[in-house]
């Protein structure tokens, strides 16, 4: 096996294992809070617990975009503040009831904040996958990692997401089993 595909299956264990964790969050009604966020990513990084360094990005960085293309993002003067008052959005507008709204603005907001200094979408993915079961809609955050996303930066691409994701979300619906039909 090659050390590429070594990585990929190592990513994948650590992606379960922090789905895992986000689910128990969700089941058992805690708040997602900025020290959780913080402890799915090391889960995706594979960082050890108790290390010195928190996962927070506190410097420019230039990323590679999904289309081919790099962007330098600025510094972000409190990305803990920044993450915080995403996940209150999130929150609230869940709590108010526009749980897929929450699950889109979560993912949306921290994969363009970039607030980790590693694995800010599949953590951003993790955030929702904790919206959709806390709030027990049919959707796995699966389901929106599955997805050939785009460059979010791109013009049309964060409406097409949204679009796609409410779409799914009525799809999973329809597909729940209802009192009558069977599991």
């Amino acid at each position: 096996m090659s050390s590429e595909a070594l990585k990929r299956q190592l990513e994948m264990a650590r992606f379960d294992r922090a789905l895992e964790a986000a689910e128990s969050l969700a089941d058992h009604r805690a708040l997602l809070t900025t020290a959780e966020l913080a402890r799915l990513n090391d889960i995706l990084t594979g960082t050890p617990p108790g290390r010195l360094e928190a996962p927070w990005r506190k410097e420019p960085v230039t990323i590679i975009l999904p289309s081919g293309k790099t962007e330098t993002l600025a510094l972000i003067a409190d990305p803990v503040v920044t993450a915080r008052e995403k996940l209150h959005r999130a929150t609230e507008m869940a709590e108010s009831g526009a749980v897929i709204d929450a699950v889109f603005h979560i993912y949306t907001d921290l994969v363009l904040a970039h607030v980790f200094k590693d694995a800010n979408r599949r953590t951003a993915i993790l955030a929702s996958h904790y919206f959709l079961k806390r709030y027990r809609v049919p959707l796995s955050g699966l389901a929106i990692h599955e997805l050939g996303l785009g460059d979010l930066r791109e013009e049309g691409q964060i409406e097409s997401l949204r679009e796609t994701i409410h779409q799914m979300a009525k799809f999973a619906a329809k597909q729940k089993p209802g009192p009558t039909q069977s599991s």
